[in-house]
């Protein structure tokens, strides 16, 4: 199999970045975790979080800076999509980006992703 010229790599990567309609799901029934800050209230803050996939809630020192006891929660993954944010940048890095993809997606968080020199924000949402 022969590679793929280069202008049908940033044809793909435009047109995935034009694209709010990507879906790509991914496995189901894997055990996610999700670190959600300081573990003041850990177990109702999951349960609040994931209702009725949190399996447990645990304080962790391993996860935190300095020490410091982190909340994660572990619970049954739901089926989820991936679609797009559009691009980070200087303005908009990836807390920025974070932010557009949870008003744009149901339960969506989003990441800065370099792919073929374009600097994207992925979406990961539950679909």
């Amino acid at each position: 199999m022969g590679k793929l010229s280069p202008t049908i790599c940033f044809l793909l990567v435009v047109l995935f970045y034009a694209s709010d309609t990507v879906n790509i799901k991914l496995v189901a029934g894997q055990t996610c975790k999700e670190v959600i800050g300081l573990c003041r209230d850990c177990d109702y803050r999951c349960k609040s979080r994931h209702p009725p996939h949190t399996t447990t809630s645990e304080c962790d020192f391993n996860t935190g800076r300095s020490g410091i006891p982190t909340c994660v929660c572990s619970y049954k993954c739901e089926n989820q999509c991936n679609g797009s944010g559009g691009l980070c940048s200087l303005r908009c890095g990836p807390e920025c980006c974070n932010a557009n993809c949870a008003a744009k997606f149901n339960s969506g968080r989003g990441y800065c992703d370099n792919v073929a020199g374009v600097n994207l924000c992925q979406c990961q949402y539950a679909c």
